[in-house]
């Protein structure tokens, strides 16, 4: 399975799924390690922080968890389709 065989919604999903992985690991370095902070926190885990700004802190945290695995996912989503489309036709517009 060659990931160059993907489509590109196949590659954002791949992506997203993969920034979904890197956000749940970096809260939960920054969730246990308390005294210090993870250098770019706020940077890699940003949709996941959008997504959850528009919730109160009271929201319980199972709730809060999904939102922000699911903003991260989108995020992550959205960012990697946009760049490939814009890559996309950037190519074919330069062809011509």
């Amino acid at each position: 399975m060659n990931i160059s065989s993907f489509s590109h919604y196949q590659k954002a999903t791949l992506f997203g799924v993969l920034g979904m992985g890197i956000g749940f690991i970096a809260f939960l370095y920054n969730y246990y390690m308390v005294p210090s902070t993870l250098f770019g926190y706020e940077v890699i885990a940003a949709p996941a922080m959008f997504a959850l700004s528009f919730f109160s802190e009271e929201t319980y945290f199972i709730p809060k968890m999904v939102i922000l695995l699911f903003g991260q996912f989108l995020g992550y989503f959205f960012v990697v389709l946009i760049v490939m489309l814009v890559h996309k036709y950037q190519k074919r517009f330069l062809k011509s």
